[in-house]
This record gives C-alpha cells, structure tokens and sequence, in this order.
C-alpha cells in the first residue's frame, strides 16, 4: 500500500495501536502530509515526515489530493479559520502553532486560505517568518513563547508538548528538520560535542535520567539556564547558584551538543 493522506485538524494523536485506548506516540499537525502503510477499518497506519508511524483515525485526515499553492506555517499559538472576514463569524476549524495552510490571498489583514479538505475561510493569523542570519536567538525568542505550556506525553504543539516535542517543534520553526525523540536527537550528526562550559544558547543539552538511554533534553538559554518540557514548559538553571537550579538534572547530563553547524 503507497497513498497519502492529510491532516484536517489542527492537532491529530498518533497512536502506538488502532484504538484511542492505547498510547500515543506523537502527533500530527493540520496541513501534514502522512504516508499510509496500513489500514484497519477506520484506522489508518501512517509514517510521518520525521519518519515515526503510528495509527490515527480517519475522522482526522482526508485522502483528498494535497491543495496546490502557496503553503505557510502559522505563527500563532492559537488562532481560527473563520467563514468569513470578522471573528465574530463561524469557526471552521481551529489552528496553532506549526500548522500549514495555503494561502490564496489577502485582504485587510486578513488571509483567504484554503484547507486540506477543500473548505476555505478567512484568518486573520500571522505566518512564520525566516529566521534570518541569528539563528540562535530566534532559537530562543521562539522557545520562550511556549513558556507555562503544559506537559502532554507525545505533545508537540501549544496544546501540550513532551520534551522533545518541544525541541522539534521549537526547531522545525526555524527550517531543522529534527527527529522526534530525546535520544534519537542525541544522535543526529549535524551535531557537535561540546563541553558544558562551551555551551551557547540555542545549544542542547541531554539527559539520561532513568537507567538505559537518554530521555531528556532542554534547549539552552545561557547563563546556564535552560528551557524544558516538565510539568510545563519552564526555565531552570544547571548553576546551583541559582534559585531555579535544577539538581536532579544537573547530576544526569548525557551529553551536550552544538548546533553551530545549523548556523
């Protein structure tokens, strides 16, 4: 089987089986493209772009051929697509933060956009931008958004993120095409080794807090502070000068990695 669907919601759980009582594994966001690989009555077996699979319901997708258009990424942690050009008009659907759309005009602040299913509507939300030349610190300044957001195990967006849901999401904003999990991002060869002491923001930082792989990583911020998923998106220290030192981390770093070669 080789066909491909599209997510019509703005956020879509991925599960490890064909049942909403199993786990979820990861999400996916409104405009992705998914590759089915299997099928089971109303559950389809789909592998992402970052090549992780899973089972999701067909309520969430259409296996209506992509939109042709100019696509963007919406900036917005939480908007809509409404009927019409007012937000006191229906909402067709819901959006957050990483979900891709065509657009197909604009007026008076407002974009015509034309979702996955075919329906179109009007938002009056903003589009991700490029990063320009500090990758670093729109690295940072993007992370700091998502500050108070909750824990959600296979969360990757405002909805409720997992700690490397946060990082790949945080870092597929800004054009890296990141893998989902902890350890596998430890992994990634783009990045470089580095000491603790030559950490800068933007850096990653990994964690082995359990017994066999790494399955924890923080963004840094500097100053030995870092941004991470737990309970909530927050910032802590790896400094036990600090008051918001984090000890129970700072005695299971893994590793630490550069993403100078991104820059």
């Amino acid at each position: 089987m080789s066909s491909n669907c599209s997510v019509v919601v703005s956020v879509a759980n991925v599960y490890i089986e064909n049942s909403y009582r199993s786990e979820t594994v990861t999400q996916a966001l409104l405009g992705e493209q998914l590759k089915i690989i299997d099928k089971d009555e109303s559950w389809l077996k789909v592998s992402q772009w970052d090549g992780y699979k899973g089972w999701i319901n067909s309520s969430a997708v259409t296996e209506k051929q992509a939109p042709e258009g100019e696509s963007c990424f919406v900036a917005d942690l939480l908007n809509g697509v409404h009927a019409e050009r007012n937000n006191s008009s229906p909402i067709l659907r819901d959006l957050v933060f990483g979900n891709e759309l065509v657009v197909l005009g604009q007026e008076n602040g407002w974009s015509r956009v034309l979702l996955p299913d075919g329906a179109k509507g009007w938002t009056d939300t903003s589009w991700q931008s490029e990063p320009g030349d500090d990758l670093r610190s729109h690295i940072v300044k993007t992370a700091g958004r998502f500050l108070g957001i909750q824990y959600l195990w296979g969360g990757k967006s405002p909805k409720g993120f997992d700690c490397s849901g946060f990082v790949q999401t945080v870092l597929r904003s800004v054009g890296i095409n990141f893998p989902r999990d902890a350890y596998q991002q430890e992994q990634e060869e783009t990045l470089e080794e580095i000491s603790l002491q030559e950490l800068e923001k933007g850096d990653l930082i990994f964690f082995q807090t359990g017994e066999y792989k790494t399955d924890h990583v923080a963004i840094a911020l500097g100053e030995m502070e870092i941004i991470h998923s737990s309970g909530f998106v927050k910032i802590e220290s790896l400094d036990e000068k600090n008051e918001n030192y984090n000890h129970h981390l700072s005695e299971h770093i893994s590793t630490v990695k550069s993403i100078q070669n991104y820059c």
